[in-house]
This record gives structure tokens, sequence and C-alpha cells, in this order.
């Protein structure tokens, strides 16, 4: 060979062929004509790390960095084997340094979200320490990717909370997509349980109810909507209804399948005219990792004025496709709302920027989709669960609030089927978990009392219904992990409740809708005392702590009379919160008074 650079590509060549005892007489050949090279002690450090010798790649990998400080790639690497040797918070904070190589090179975001998910697995001080790590050498002036990343990396709530207060300090520094992406940041993380430190609470009724009202507010003020809109008088009826949500995704999207729901009863039920309003408000082309990619979703054949169907009923819906919030895609919305001239118009979930911004023209109910404080500017804001309560709830808030029930719909269901056609082993206890977002939801808590659970009951078996990406590798690492099985997206969910002992909720704020049709077949449910399943289910069916989670599971799988109990517990449940078409009578009620409200 000529020259170290000719001997290192080919090294590199048999590297990347699987060539590795090549590779490594190659690289090692460059070091002995040029000590300290960093790329092959980094490339033969890598070799280390794929034949199994960890401590000899973090040597190898060490030398290559002080070599070479300056390399996300040497950094990431020397991670990847420290995290072999198990020095987690060395390989947190190697991760860390790549990460911010990375941001202030304004790299993409995918590499970025990568090396961030690597240091999201570790325990919440190796995480505050990472994150302390990128603080410290972030230069990008970026405030707002700045903490939303800060918050990614260790859930502490003070980012937000400094996001929140440079807006709301000074909203013209920034523009009304970069204001309205960071919202959907913070709240979907939010809403996924990410908070880690900080009183998550407190943030919601104070920092971002007012950051939301300011976005609502700018939104309509730069977008000159005010001049734009039509301002409806009261007409003391309601026969046009306009239902606007966030996003309709079509089957298997829960939400979308109750807008449909309720948008169908109102027009075929009770006789209204009703358009779905899909404005796809989350939408965004290009980089926004901090809000999850369910969440921005669209679905492509969804796009302009149509008509869709679905449980025998056919309904009128509007869409916006466009992956972008700007002046051109509201002002379509507006001039399509206001062609239409609703008698009311009904926000569908909470955080209804689209909505929200009829509130000072047209009347605006606000019909949650989730438990808690919805962020809304409607006239009328109603509850999730009948027993909801305005506690600490912002006071105008408090005297806008409803009582009211979402009501469920249930799903088809067909012919009795055994536990093996399912995917799962016919004996033993089954316990079902359920969910669309189970890869955020199921953490590491809820997989280790999972586990417990699982060496309590050797018989048992935990069947996991819905579609997953990650967690499958998570529960390969369990101790018990042939017991769990992964049965992806089940398009008939109830033929698994006839088998079930129990439906498990993880700690999360949503899955009311799985818990309410496993009630509804009489499947007892165990959750702790937040979210919306614990909404649903009701206080017999929740739970103080992890210790009781354990005891009640085992005695659902154990007391054949408790569970008998349990069971009758959960039809009586949903038959008396259940009633979709009582929801919908009651939110015409709620539709007519707010015509005066």
């Amino acid at each position: 060979m000529d020259t170290i650079e000719q001997t290192l590509a080919v090294a590199t060549e048999h590297h990347r062929a699987g060539r590795t005892t090549e590779a490594e007489r190659l690289y090692r050949e460059v070091l002995a004509a040029s000590p300290g090279h960093p790329d092959a002690l980094h490339l033969l450090g890598v070799v280390a790390l794929q034949g199994g010798r960890p401590a000899e790649a973090v040597d190898l990998i060490g030398q290559a960095v002080a070599g070479d400080p300056t390399s996300p790639l040497l950094h990431a690497n020397l991670g990847h084997a420290l995290h072999a040797t198990g020095q987690t918070r060395d390989a947190a904070l190697s991760f860390a340094r790549a990460l911010t190589l990375l941001t202030n090179e304004g790299e993409g975001w995918g590499n970025v979200s990568a090396l961030a998910g690597l240091i999201r697995r570790y325990d919440d001080e190796t995480r505050r320490a990472a994150a302390a790590e990128v603080d410290a050498a972030y230069a990008m002036g970026d405030v707002m990717r700045r903490h939303s990343l800060l918050f990614l990396l260790d859930g502490d709530v003070a980012h937000y909370e400094a996001l929140t207060d440079a807006v709301l300090e000074d909203p013209m520094r920034f523009t009304v997509p970069s204001i309205h992406y960071a919202f959907w940041g913070m709240a979907m993380q939010l809403f996924q349980g990410a908070a880690r430190s900080g009183d998550a609470g407190a943030f919601h009724t104070g920092n971002l109810t007012d950051y939301y009202r300011l976005m609502v507010d700018e939104t309509a003020l730069r977008f000159h909507l005010r001049r734009r809109m039509k301002r409806a008088t009261p007409r003391g009826e309601v026969t046009r209804i306009a239902l606007i949500t966030n996003q309709m995704l079509g089957a298997g999207h829960q939400p979308t399948a109750d807008a449909f729901d309720f948008a169908r009863r109102l027009q075929d039920e009770f006789g209204r005219e009703v358009v779905i309003i899909n404005p796809n408000a989350m939408a965004i082309t290009g980089e926004n990792g901090f809000v999850p990619e369910y969440s921005y979703n669209i679905t492509e054949e969804y796009d302009g004025e149509q008509v869709i169907a679905a449980f025998g009923a056919r309904v009128r819906m509007m869409s916006f496709p466009q992956k972008r919030f700007d002046e051109e895609k509201v002002n379509a919305i507006v001039d399509y709302v206001d062609g239409f001239d609703p008698d009311v118009i009904v926000a569908f979930g909470g955080s209804n920027v689209v909505a929200d911004l009829f509130s000072g023209a047209r009347p605006v109910i606000c019909l949650p989709t989730s438990s808690g404080l919805p962020l809304s500017m409607a006239r009328l804001v109603l509850g999730y669960g009948e027993a909801d309560t305005t506690q600490d709830w912002p006071e105008d808030m408090a005297e806008r609030f409803r009582p009211f029930s979402f009501g469920w719909t249930l799903p088809a269901t067909g012919p009795e089927r055994g536990r093996a056609e399912l995917g799962v082993p016919e004996h033993g206890p089954l316990f079902l978990v359920v969910g669309n977002r189970l890869d955020q939801e199921a953490g590491p808590d809820f997989l280790a009392l999972a586990d417990s659970l699982l060496d309590r009951l050797p018989e048992a078996r935990i069947a996991v219904a819905g579609g997953v990406e990650s967690l499958p590798q998570r529960i390969a690492a369990l101790r018990n992990a042939d017991r769990v099985h992964t049965l992806g997206d089940v398009e008939d969910v109830r033929a698994l409740h006839r088998h079930a002992t129990a439906y498990l909720n993880p700690r999360r704020q949503g899955g009311g809708g799985s818990a309410a049709f496993a009630l509804a077949d009489g499947v007892p449910v165990v959750t702790v005392a937040a979210g919306d399943v614990a909404t649903v289910a009701g206080p017999a069916f929740t739970v103080a702590d992890d210790a009781a989670y354990l005891e009640r599971a085992a005695a659902l799988a154990g007391d054949a009379a408790f569970h008998a109990r349990q069971s009758a517990e959960a039809r009586a449940r949903f038959a008396a919160s259940g009633d979709r078409r009582a929801s919908v009578e009651r939110l015409l009620a709620y539709a007519l008074e707010a015509q005066t409200a």
C-alpha cells in the first residue's frame, strides 16, 4: 500500500463486508505507521465492540476521542462501548456530547432523536447529568428547541417553564407556526407522562394554559382572522353543527371513530346537518422531533370535501391535509366554516386550536376526549366523566364547565375464537394490555410491574394488543419474556375479552376507550387512580400504588368469587356511563345553552 489513506480505505471496505479479521490487521498496520491515528483507533475499537470486547473498545475509541474531540460519531460509539461495559453514566455523557455536537452543527432530527432515545433509557439521575452536559455546551440560539430537547432528555418541567416564559414575555420573537409546534411538543410529551420532575399539574393550569391562550390570540391577530370571520347571531336553535377535530386518521384510531360516531348520531338520530372539519392541525413538513409521530400523521385519502362511511352511516367531511399551520391554510378553514354557517361548533378534543379561533365569533363547545383540564377557549367546556370536578382549574374555566359523560359505542365482535387462534397459549390466567401508543406508554416501571406479576403467577400470561415497534425489544429483556405475547393490532379485541382475567392499565393519560370496552364485556380493570382509564372505570377498579396493583391482579387470578363480583361491577359500570346516545342528546342541550352563554 502506498499511503495510510489507501490502507485505511481498503480496511474499511473489508469492515463493511464483514471481513473483520482482515480489517483489524490493516487498522493495526495504519496505527503502526501513524500512532494515534483517530480514524484507525476508532474503527479498531468498533471491531473490538462488534467482537464482544467492549473494554478494549472503550480504550481504543477513548484514545480516538482524545485525538479528535469534535467528532459526534466518535463520542457516540464511545457511548455504545461504555454502555456495553456497564458504565451507564459515562455512556450517557458520551451520547450527550455527540448530541450537542450534532445540534450545534445544525444536524437534522434523525440522529439527534436516536441519541436522545439512548439517553432516555437510563435512570433519572443519569438523564439529568446528560441534560446538564448538553445545556452547558449548547450553542444554538433557538430557545424552543433547546428547552424542548432538555425536557426530552431529563423530563424536568422547569425546561417547559423556561420555554413558555420566553414566549409569554415576548411573543413577537417567535413565528406563529413555531409557537404552535412548540405547544404540541409540550402537550404531547406531557400527555404521554414524560415529566419526571417538577409540578406538571401546576404547569398545566398555569404557564401552559396562558401559553395556549396567547397562541390562539396571536394566531387570530397575525393571521387577521377577526376581520375575516363572520360573526354569528344567536338563533335560538341548533340545526347545523360543525364538529372540528385535530385529526381524523381512519380505522384503528379511537378518537377518529368517536368523532365519526358523534357526528353520525347527531345527523341520523337527531336530524341535524353536520360536517366534520378535519384540519390536521398538528401536521408538519420537516423537523419536529418533540411531537410524537402519531400526533402529526395524516390520512392521504382524506383530502377536500367528501363523504366518509362507517358504522353503516355516511357523514360529510372537509379535510385540509396540508402539512403546515400557516395563514393560507387557516384562512381556507375559516372560509369553509363560515360558508357552512353552523349554529354551533363542537371542538372535539381539548387543545383544539382551530375551533378556538372561532370562539369570539360563534358558539363553541369543547367536548374533551380525555380526562383532566382541557385547554380551551370555548363558551362551554364539558366533562369527560360524570364525576369530573373543577378542582385546581382556573376560575374562568371552572365557570364554563358543565358535567358530562363521554359515552361509548361498542365495536362489533365476531364469533368466539380460542386463545391459540388469537395468538396466546390456551392455559393460565390471561391479562390484557391494550393501546395504540404502548411504545410510549408501557415504560420501564410498568414492565417491571408486569414482570413481578408473572413471577408471582407462574402460569399467567400477558397479551399486548396494539401496534408496537420498540416495545418487543424491551419485553425481551424481562425475566418472563416468554409469557408476554405481543399481538400487534387486533381487529376484534373483544374476542380477547372472552378469555381475559383482567385489563392491566399502565400509568398513562389515555386508554379510556379500550378500558370501556373491557368493562362492557365484564373484564375487570386494574389501574392507579389517574388518567382516562381511572375516570372510565371508577373507584371500584382503582388502586393506590404498585403493591396494591399486584395484589388486585393476583386476587383476580386466584379468587374466582372475587373475579365474578368484579366482572359484574364492570358490566354495571359500563351500563351506567357508556350510553353514547344519551351523551349526544345532552350535548345538544348544551349546544342550545351555548347560543346565549
